[in-house]
């Protein structure tokens, strides 16, 4: 996914530096053997976060053991073993790249559109292994509620509310899902504000590009010209981001506040909520790319 929902690993304890760690790698393990081996290509601090909550709301005890893997095979790390909520984690990401796929198909042109073109097999096989494990209509209900975002995007809506509500109501679905009562709701208002954060950084990282490239963006469509400085975001737009981002966090933090407070990942939830997602905006906003989504190093970034 996109790589903004991550903690502050500088004011994570040892101990749960170690466990996010973990659930990392877990969570990647779970991928090879649920969705196929190239699915780890796609591993998210996006979906490791999802995994972190699903966890909590289902009141999931996960078992930490040291393990090998191919990309650390000399030592030893601490990774959760294998569990439901990780296979259900890991089938559900393979589901939202497939979809993503289909939507870069049906968006993008030159290379972009070959990169989609080449990804579209593996993905596709991603998501038939992963159908088998997610609730009958899975995939369907995903595709839908992305061509509802996509319909707006082609008409050029010029709300970056709008559309980030969209997404936002894609990432409630998503986090709900199997749940019921309470616990589904908290995991939908969890998801609604995740995603629409997500949707907004997104959004400002990518505005230069996507203007060169003549693509859609909502903070062109709604501030034209006033939208970039020297290629830039403008002061103007950074300052109604700064003032509108915290509103949704202030949602998101007032759900985390309703989770087990003794369950092992939760000081790791609030810790991603409180400290991660504004650090995740101010790089935004100053012009700093988000890191990779995937592909988590070792303890220098940890």
């Amino acid at each position: 996914m996109f790589g903004y929902v991550r903690p502050l690993t500088a004011e994570l304890r040892v101990s749960e530096a170690e466990r996010y760690r973990a659930l990392y790698c877990g969570l990647c393990r779970a991928m090879g053997q649920a969705t196929g081996q190239l699915s780890r290509l796609t591993l998210s601090y996006d979906f490791t976060f999802f995994a972190a909550v699903r966890s909590i709301l289902e009141g999931a005890a996960l078992s930490f053991v040291p393990m090998r893997c191919p990309a650390h095979p000399v030592h030893r790390r601490l990774t959760v073993e294998a569990h439901p909520v990780l296979t259900f984690s890991a089938a559900l990401s393979a589901a939202l790249a497939d979809a993503k796929t289909d939507d870069d198909l049906a968006d993008e042109r030159g290379f972009l559109r070959l990169k989609s073109v080449c990804a579209k097999p593996f993905t596709a096989s991603m998501s038939r292994r992963a159908a088998k494990r997610l609730p009958d209509g899975t995939g369907t209900e995903i595709g839908r509620l992305l061509g509802r975002l996509a319909e707006k995007e082609r008409e050029g809506c010029p709300s970056l509310d709008e559309t980030a509500s969209l997404f936002g109501d894609l990432l409630g679905y998503v986090f709900s899902l199997g749940l019921d009562g309470e616990r589904a709701a908290l995991a939908c208002r969890i998801g609604a504000a995740t995603g629409k954060f997500v949707y907004l950084c997104d959004a400002a990282d990518d505005l230069a590009d996507d203007v060169r490239r003549g693509r859609y963006n909502p903070l062109a469509a709604g501030w034209g010209s006033l939208a970039l400085e020297d290629g830039h975001l403008s002061p103007i737009v950074k300052e109604s981001l700064a003032a509108s981002a915290p509103i949704g966090l202030e949602a998101l933090g007032a759900a985390a506040e309703e989770l087990d407070p003794a369950h092992v990942f939760t000081p790791i939830v609030k810790n991603i909520i409180y400290l991660g997602l504004p650090a995740s905006l101010g790089r935004t906003l100053d012009g700093r790319k988000a890191e990779a989504a995937h592909g988590m190093p070792g303890k220098e970034r940890l």
